[in-house]
């Protein structure tokens, strides 16, 4: 389906962050020291010239001299109030744009309209008015303050490279670089930040999930599975920190404590990852279990379907793209490309149903854009013979049946009335004919052409007129009143006995063309 073009990064950007930047902002530096320029060991008074000596070696990993964080620490509020300064830039561009303020709880929905951002910007900046230069300007002024961040967030972590925080702050960076001006470049940058926090802090699931959605940024997606995987159990085994202190802890608790959106973020995820690598099985897994922790109805049709894609053609999930990307070239009105590439799918395809429906596909490109009205007819035909001889209870079950028939008698009744024009009176006629034996919803109109073609026949016209008007929702006012006038005519031709018939008809008649005159008369200025 269409709407895996677009489809879906991940929400972590704003689930873990918040999380993250919160337990670090609070942390404080484990001790002072004094500076020093010089590498001469300072003994501490009291203290073992052993101890002195092993504690030196100690400290170089564990942290840098107190001036040097505090010049850290000055870089990194500067880079701060850059990243505020892009955001405020940033929503002051895209203010004509859908709210990106998404409920939480509508995990699915907020990730699609936060990645929308990216595709407006450049949307935005395909198109080439002149009013667009205060866009423009914004525009760069949210690059140079994100770009003048990054600078100094990297500053920083040279100065004090065991701030965790500053990293997460460059990460956000890079990923807002990536997201805002459509860059692989900041992706990669981001991934690498984050493999580093990473092996300094393993127990946050946020940076493993961050750390996921650059991956499938980057299209790795085995390093995405396997970081989404970690961020789940990172998720799950942490939870019962997050026990309030007045609950016990055991098994209800810890469940209680586990996150179900962002649980939710990290199964579906994995789903994704497997979808890419063409592991239909091992995403339907995934999928079912992100579908018993969906919390909300739009987050359930999401989940369900991608169920239903994946499954298109029993697992085969590069005839599901291929199908998506044949139907955006229909959109874009490649019909020659589009036929030709169905005509190639349908050997690649593992099940009777769905070759059924690219059979029809490419019989309403045949019919309406390429000038293969016979092809597309006899293609129809068999798809259509299928649900007459059925006996397994498959047309039950498929839900394009009615497209089908719908296609398929509105091709005949179409064909039927070129033969017309053309004055083909007996290929219009089985065509007409034709469409009548199609369960379609527009069959009185084919039994009107019937009825005006057997004229010379008094009671098949009569009994075409009578059938097109037992159905007469289907037929415009200007039909009904050609239908009932040919059955009052071919009634009266059949004799005395159907007069009384023909008067009932003939009144009708007169009633409805006297409405119809009543209404144009009363639109008339």
């Amino acid at each position: 389906m269409k709407w895996r073009n677009n489809k879906l990064a991940s929400l972590l950007y704003f689930i873990t962050f918040a999380y993250f930047l919160n337990s670090c902002a609070s942390q404080k530096p484990a001790l002072k020291v004094t500076d020093t320029e010089t590498p001469v060991l300072a003994v501490p008074a009291g203290v073992d010239s052993s101890i002195a000596i092993r504690v030196a070696s100690m400290a170089k990993e564990l942290f840098v001299p107190w001036p040097q964080q505090q010049r850290a620490q000055q870089k990194a509020d500067s880079a701060k109030s850059k990243v505020e300064q892009s955001d405020k830039l940033w929503e002051a561009l895209l203010a004509d744009e859908d709210s990106l303020d998404i409920a939480a709880e509508d995990t699915i929905l907020a990730i699609e309209k936060y990645n929308e951002g990216a595709k407006r910007l450049k949307r935005v900046s395909s198109l080439q008015k002149e009013d667009d230069a205060d866009n423009d300007q914004i525009r760069e002024q949210v690059l140079e303050h994100l770009e003048g961040a990054r600078a100094g967030f990297e500053e920083a972590i040279m100065l004090n490279p065991f701030d965790r925080n500053t990293r997460l702050w460059l990460a956000r960076v890079y990923q807002m670089l990536a997201q805002r001006f459509l860059s692989d470049r900041y992706w990669q940058k981001a991934s690498e930040v984050l493999e580093n926090l990473v092996r300094m802090e393993r127990g946050q699931h946020g940076l493993y999930g961050r750390l996921g959605q650059c991956y499938l940024s980057l299209k790795k997606w085995v390093e995405a599975l396997r970081n989404f995987q970690k961020a789940e159990s990172v998720l799950r085994n942490t939870a019962l920190f997050r026990v309030p202190d007045d609950q016990p802890i055991d098994t209800r608790t810890i469940a209680g404590a586990i996150d179900s959106s962002t649980l939710f973020i990290y199964v579906y995820n994995q789903a994704e990852s497997n979808i890419r690598m063409y592991r239909a099985d091992s995403a339907l897994t995934c999928l079912n279990r992100a579908f018993n922790l969906v919390r909300n109805e739009n987050d359930r049709a999401t989940v369900k379907a991608t169920m239903d894609w994946v499954k298109w053609d029993n697992g085969n999930i590069v005839a599901s793209e291929m199908r998506d990307s044949l139907l955006t070239l229909i959109d874009e009105k490649h019909y020659v490309t589009a036929a030709k590439g169905f005509q190639n799918l349908l050997p690649d395809l593992m099940t009777e149903r769905t070759q059924r429906e690219i059979n029809w596909r490419l019989a309403l490109l045949e019919f309406s854009f390429l000038n293969k009205e016979e092809q597309a007819l006899n293609r129809m035909q068999q798809v259509a013979d299928f649900y007459a001889q059925d006996t397994t209870g498959a047309a039950i079950a498929d839900t394009l049946k009615n497209q089908y028939y719908m296609s398929y008698g509105t091709m005949c009744h179409n064909r039927g009335l070129k033969a017309l024009r053309e004055k083909k009176l007996v290929q219009a006629l089985a065509y007409f004919e034709q469409s009548i034996y199609v369960p379609w919803k527009q069959r009185a109109k084919s039994q009107l052409e019937i009825a005006k073609l057997s004229i010379h026949k008094a009671s098949r016209a009569s009994e075409a007129a009578f059938l097109a008007l037992a159905d007469r929702e289907q037929l415009t006012t200007q039909e009904q009143l050609d239908a009932l006038k040919l059955l009052v005519e071919s009634l009266k031709r059949q004799g005395p006995e159907k007069f009384e018939e023909a008067t009932k008809y003939f009144y009708e008649y007169r009633e409805l063309s006297k409405q119809v005159n009543e209404d144009a008369t009363s639109q008339k200025p």
